[in-house]
């Protein structure tokens, strides 16, 4: 599902701060997916949240120093075993059990029940699912984060983003300070994912 050159729907929403527009743009994912055919049986958006990971982070003990390494670790717990798992985390100073049972939890925090209540409302609630096993990698994401996966193929994200408050003011150099959230939606894995013959079959 990668190549060296890929095409990419970017959609972004810069200077707002209400989780209205979080619900938005997971909804703008949403349609755009049905746009080609798929229904809540082909794809579903896992919904989670860096502010209910920091929490954890810090009620766990975590410190400043190693929260990079405690994101990068829980990005990747479903692609590790549960042994190297094990290591990873209990090297960081964390229990990897407190890790399975808050991302089993599925408990949605006060802002992901404000996202959902919004996506219910526009009958979306369907295609989404509270899943903490998604944090997202790249450091700058600040809230709400989310990816679309495919229920029928092992296929990796289809489309993935999240609210990133602080990345204007980072790149601008401190000259422009603006909310912002967002999604990619690449073209690879969304055409392995059309032609799947068991979707189209």
């Amino acid at each position: 599902g990668r190549l060296r050159e890929h095409f990419q729907l970017n959609a972004d929403i810069i200077g707002e701060t209400d989780l209205a527009a979080d619900a938005e743009l997971i909804a703008l994912l949403v349609d755009s997916l049905r746009v080609f055919g798929l229904t809540e049986n082909d794809f579903v958006i896992r919904l989670s949240s860096r502010n209910a990971w920091s929490d954890f982070h810090r009620q766990q003990g975590g410190t400043d120093d190693n929260a990079y390494a405690f994101y990068q670790a829980i990005d990747k717990v479903e692609r590790e075993t549960p042994d190297e798992n094990q290591k990873k985390f209990k090297a960081l100073g964390f229990s990897y059990d407190a890790v399975n049972n808050f991302i089993s939890s599925g408990k949605p925090t006060a802002e992901l029940e404000a996202v959902l209540n919004n996506l219910s409302a526009r009958r979306l609630a369907s295609f989404v699912k509270i899943d903490y096993g998604v944090i997202r990698g790249l450091a700058y994401y600040t809230g709400v984060v989310f990816e679309a996966f495919a229920k029928v193929e092992d296929l990796r994200a289809i489309a993935g983003g999240g609210r990133y408050d602080n990345l204007v003011k980072l790149i601008s150099g401190g000259k422009v300070n603006l909310p912002a959230l967002g999604f990619g939606l690449g073209d690879v894995v969304l055409r392995e994912l059309l032609g799947a013959p068991k979707l189209f079959s």
